[in-house]
């Protein structure tokens, strides 16, 4: 039997619909963005919450000075935290602690079990030359604790040069810049103002891209997985197949589910242009065409792939629980990028982010992370030459799948051995 299009366009349109219209697919549609979306929020306010919280906290800090350094030492310790990044002074919350001395430990944590003071602090006679100090205070997180050490190590270096400098010369050495003006040189060759909120904006952009691409790749090739298998399962597909062809069948469903990820990927791109707009524009982050033409093409390359790895495996098991257990293996390795973000983007030129980049599996969230990164330069061949790995494996891996699926579509019982289903692939008999 020829394949018709026409066939495969119906078995198409009937996998596209049969998805959309599942519960799960508008679940995965409207709370996916909105979960990770709650937490990158939450994520960012809690953390700056969290060291305000603390500075708001430490009200009272009790000193024992056996070092006789800081008797005269100022009784408040004063802290200004820039809540805007360009140092607006209009947008400063200050906070207040005061200082008391107590002439010895014992007094000092008795007052901090009585919560008479926030924390203590106990410097020992040898300090000027040791540089030892020991802090005691209530159970807390690792932010909440650097929040508040800041606050006081600079409350020592003021008192402890006040003695020698001016106020001017103190202030300076303690808060080196109040505004820094910092420039970086861009991928042009022009320097130009670092901007944080921009660069984590050029960083997070690609990056969700490679979220999104991800999510979506797997989320086709599981209904791809799921629609295989639960039709073999049920014995719908010896029905089929008296009135359609394996490549008809095959095409369709690949078409069909693509499409399921494309609508994916579309309306998450949608919303997130439309959230983002306001903060990308305030950052002056255009959104360039041709990333957006690279994310697509890599979510069309890597589906492909995918697919012909779930289709494969969805032909040559028996049910849906051996199906998702052997497909695991393989869907976790687009995630393997993310695993390794860390090491990707402290070196975007490295052999490991190089060579993710260029290995099919993990290509196309490894190159997009490397976009992502202000630092890398990602040349022209790399990102031809990984296009270019990742469609040939894709193909080659469906014209694989397509010989496993003609030929083990029909079987039930056990599952065929590695050697048989690499034999298939290679021969189709």
């Amino acid at each position: 039997m020829t394949l018709s299009w026409r066939r495969a366009l119906i078995v198409a349109r009937r996998e596209y619909l049969t998805a959309v219209r599942r519960k799960a697919f508008v679940f995965t549609l409207v709370a996916v963005p909105l979960y990770f979306g709650g937490i990158m929020m939450f994520a960012d306010r809690g953390t700056v919450s969290g060291r305000l919280e603390s500075l708001k906290a430490f009200t009272r800090l009790g000193v024992v000075d056996s070092s006789g350094l800081y008797g005269q030492a100022t009784r408040v310790i004063t802290t200004t935290v820039a809540l805007d990044p360009t140092g607006d002074p209009a947008k400063r919350q200050t906070y207040r602690a005061a200082v008391e001395f107590y002439p010895d430990q014992e007094r000092l944590l008795e007052a901090l079990r009585a919560h008479r003071v926030s924390q203590g602090l106990v410097i020992p006679p040898d300090y000027l030359q040791a540089g030892r100090l020991r802090r005691y205070g209530p159970a807390g997180n690792v932010f909440s604790s650097a929040a508040t050490t800041r606050s006081i190590e600079r409350w020592l270096a003021r008192n402890l040069l006040a003695r020698h400098l001016d106020s001017a010369l103190v202030e300076r050495g303690t808060r080196p810049s109040v505004v820094l003006e910092d420039y970086a040189l861009s991928r042009d060759g022009q320097f130009e103002t670092r901007d944080d909120r921009r660069e984590m904006m050029d960083f997070m952009v690609p990056f969700l891209f490679s979220v999104l691409l991800g999510t979506c790749i797997i989320t086709g090739g599981q209904y791809l997985l799921q629609g295989v298998s639960e039709e073999k399962e049920s014995r719908i597909l010896e029905s089929l197949l008296c009135t359609l062809s394996t490549e008809e069948l095959l095409a369709g469903k690949l078409l069909g589910l693509g499409a399921v990820g494309l609508t994916l990927v579309g309306v998450w791109m949608g919303a997130g242009v439309a959230l983002g707009a306001p903060a990308m524009a305030l950052a002056n982050v255009p959104l360039a065409p041709g990333l957006l033409l690279t994310a697509v093409a890599y979510f069309l390359l890597g589906y492909l792939f995918y697919a012909g790895l779930m289709t494969g495996i969805g032909a040559v098991t028996n049910n849906m629980r051996e199906a998702q257990q052997f497909a695991m293996m393989f869907t976790l390795a687009i995630f393997i990028p993310f695993i390794l973000m860390a090491s990707i983007l402290a070196k975007p030129d490295g052999p490991l982010a190089v060579t993710l980049s260029l290995f099919p599996p993990t290509a196309a969230t490894a190159m997009l992370l490397r976009l992502g990164t202000p630092s890398a330069e990602v040349p022209a061949w790399q990102l031809a030459a990984s296009l270019a790995l990742l469609g040939l494996a894709g193909w080659l891996v469906l014209i694989g799948a397509a010989r496993v699926f003609r030929i083990a579509l029909l079987m039930t019982g056990k599952t065929p051995s590695l050697p048989e289903i690499l034999r298939w692939a290679r021969a189709g008999k």
